[in-house]
């Protein structure tokens, strides 16, 4: 009796199994049949569905006839995933001008842009469109490094800082999504400004782990990281700075062209600073009413984990300090000057965690000239608004 052969079960098509190239083409034809269909009040293309029209031309010209109008969606989706599919968010010029107005900035070199997203999704959003700025500014570093330096591409490098926190995350996927995607872009060099490693469970808000998201293989990319101690003592900060380990990065600070950064506010739970500074509290490492004592000073924010009030820098308000390479009036100093080739760009949305907006921390910020430490300030609509009031 013969025995029966099993059934061999067929082999289930994913849209993960595509190569970018022909994913790429799915999307790229679609929305060209969306445009083509849009300019057709009546007609077959516009009947028959962009979906049904994409597969027929996959099936064709890249002789895939198994690539039915079923499966284009799952081949957007997978795009989606492979940041092939990076939506612009609407920047609002009526908000900024306003602004400007409001706070006497006629005259001050920096830009401010306002991006008109609300809800859950705006810091997100605010993010996007500040890596999108950064992406023009690597441009305009880079040629005038080119024309600057004609002979020398190591001295044509971009060099990069990054700050920690979860917006500065969000900049540092959207930047490698942009770069991955084939963008013309120079060497870049990537510099960690803070060590940003505040709680042993948040370590993907600490710059040399977000770094991660670009490919050396995809991106001609180099890292100079800060592997220090979260904070120090005051008295121990200059001697930190000589550390074999520290005092390279600190050399290399003068090298950075585009500083990336966030901030945060005192009155919010999700600041780094805040959180870390009650977790010191509550192990006991500094005193109970150290944060109500900093409160009392006039702390409303804090950038790179450097704590101001409305007046300017605090420096002396808590028993330690965080590693950062640069200080608050070091940043203002940079974008006092629009002719140095320095940008500083400050991400202002709300809080991603939360959507709490930081008007009270980021209302000094732009109100006092002893405080713009920014060259281009992003913010969201609802933060724009509430800035006005």
């Amino acid at each position: 009796m013969r025995k029966k052969k099993p059934k061999v079960r067929p082999v289930r098509w994913h849209a993960a199994q595509e190569s970018d190239e022909l994913i790429f083409a799915v999307c790229d034809r679609y929305f060209f049949q969306l445009g083509k269909s849009a300019q057709t009040s009546e007609g077959e293309e516009r009947q028959r569905g962009a979906a049904t029209s994409v597969a027929e031309w996959i099936q064709k010209e890249k002789n895939r006839p198994d690539i039915t109008r079923e499966k284009i969606y799952p081949l957007f989706w997978e795009a989606c995933q492979r940041g092939f599919l990076l939506l612009q968010p609407p920047i609002e010029q009526n908000l900024k001008k306003h602004l400007e107005e409001f706070y006497a900035l006629e005259n001050y070199p920096g830009e401010i842009t306002v991006v008109n997203v609300r809800g859950d999704s705006a810091a997100q959003h605010v993010t996007s469109a500040a890596a999108d700025l950064i992406m023009g500014l690597i441009d305009r570093v880079w040629k005038e490094k080119k024309e600057k330096f004609p002979n020398n591409p190591e001295l044509q490098a971009v060099h990069l800082g990054m700050g920690a926190g979860y917006a500065a995350m969000l900049v540092a996927k959207r930047l490698a999504a942009k770069i991955h995607s084939g963008e013309d872009v120079p060497q870049l060099v990537l510099h960690a400004i803070s060590s940003g490693g505040f709680l042993p469970h948040e370590p993907h808000k600490a710059p040399s782990t977000y770094f991660t998201y670009f490919d050396p293989s995809l991106t001609n990319i180099k890292y100079v990281a800060l592997f220090s101690s979260t904070v120090v003592d005051h008295d121990d900060y200059e001697n930190l700075k000589t550390n074999p380990g520290i005092r390279f990065s600190f050399e290399q600070k003068d090298d950075i062209d585009i500083i990336v950064t966030s901030l945060a506010a005192a009155d919010h739970e999700h600041g780094l600073l805040v959180q870390y500074l009650t977790h010191l509290v509550d192990q006991k490492l500094l005193p109970p009413n150290l944060l109500e004592k900093m409160r009392n000073a006039g702390w409303v924010g804090d950038v790179q984990f450097r704590p101001y009030s409305v007046d300017g820098s605090l420096t002396d308000i808590s028993p330690v300090r965080a590693v950062t390479l640069f200080e608050l009036n070091e940043l203002v100093e940079l974008a006092k000057n629009p002719n140095n080739g320095k940008y500083v760009v400050l991400v202002a949305g709300p809080c991603g965690e939360c959507g709490k907006t930081k008007k009270h921390a980021l209302k000094p910020l732009i109100a006092n000239e002893n405080l713009r430490l920014w060259t281009h300030l992003v913010t969201d609509a609802k933060t724009a608004r509430e800035l006005l009031e």
